[in-house]
């Protein structure tokens, strides 16, 4: 059995309750995207109380192989402008240094490349792109890693309404096609994600449920 887990933790204001997501489960967890950004520090802080236990042992947030099994999409966060896309997509791989992973990544990132049609600006200047660009790296790179475990942050949040189903399909698509487990992070329970989520979660600040 393989699960994301993790200990009870104070995020800023809020109290966030100790839990688990199981590899192939969809879990949200919805809080103002501050709390967020301090729920992905701690989840790469060694010690921070998030691990991912597997049957060949646990592995602490910000180890390698944690990070080697679960991969972060994080909303508007995914591009250099001085690199090409295909620099971007493969940017994790080139910073891990492993050769076996570089190679297999690199081969497989055309047939990825056109499933999610930017085969033909793979060699283009990353630049200022859109929001839908950025999260379509994302989960290029997703892709790539065929991780056991995604965390999500509001990943369809500020993409444009006429891209926005296109995503969604894709996204789903991914998810579904990888058996990954999720662990969605959203500012919304409306936000649209096109998810079953097996269980959902809100937490405010103090000053929010007044």
């Amino acid at each position: 059995m393989t699960r994301l887990c993790w200990e009870a933790m104070s995020l800023l204001d809020v109290e966030v309750s100790a839990g688990y997501v199981l590899h192939g489960e969809k879990r949200r967890l919805v809080m103002p995207r501050r709390y967020q950004l301090e729920w992905l520090k701690q989840m790469n802080m060694p010690g921070s109380g998030v691990w991912l236990e597997t049957d060949e042992g646990d592995f602490p947030g910000g180890s390698e192989k944690f990070s080697e099994r679960v991969a972060c999409m994080l909303n508007q966060c995914s591009t250099l402008a001085n690199l090409s896309l295909r620099e971007n997509i493969l940017l994790p791989f080139l910073y891990a240094g492993r050769d076996v992973e570089i190679v297999r990544a690199t081969e497989a990132l055309p047939e990825v490349a056109r499933r999610l049609d930017i085969a033909e600006k793979l060699d283009e200047q990353a630049g200022e792109r859109s929001t839908y660009m950025h999260a379509v790296i994302a989960l290029a790179r997703a892709m790539l890693m065929c991780p056991d475990f995604i965390v999500v942050q509001d990943a369809h949040s500020g993409i444009q309404p006429h891209r926005q189903n296109m995503f969604r399909h894709l996204f789903c698509d991914v998810v579904e096609q990888l058996g990954a487990g999720v662990l969605y992070l959203s500012a919304s329970a409306q936000d649209g994600s096109g998810l079953n989520f097996c269980q959902s979660l809100e937490f405010a600040s103090a000053e929010e449920t007044l």
